[in-house]
């Protein structure tokens, strides 16, 4: 039986950052245990990663308030 590990980092593209964590980019970069990585294919397209504690991610969006304090007429 092989052991294991629950996963505790992520990997995600640079431009997904601010959405699921709700922190810019440099902001996560500045953090403990926290990684800027890239990733060249073999087109020689380029795409920038960070890896990120699972911590760092959100649980619920923040974008909704709750109905008792919405705002309007």
């Amino acid at each position: 039986m092989r052991w294991h590990k629950a996963p505790r980092h992520k990997l995600l593209p640079l431009t997904d950052v601010r959405g699921v964590t709700g922190l810019d980019p440099d902001e996560i970069l500045c953090r403990p245990d926290t990684q800027r990585l890239v990733r060249i294919d073999g087109n020689g397209t380029r795409e920038e990663l960070i890896r990120i504690p699972i911590e760092l991610l959100r649980t619920q969006p923040n974008d909704t308030e709750p109905s008792g304090l919405q705002k309007g007429p």
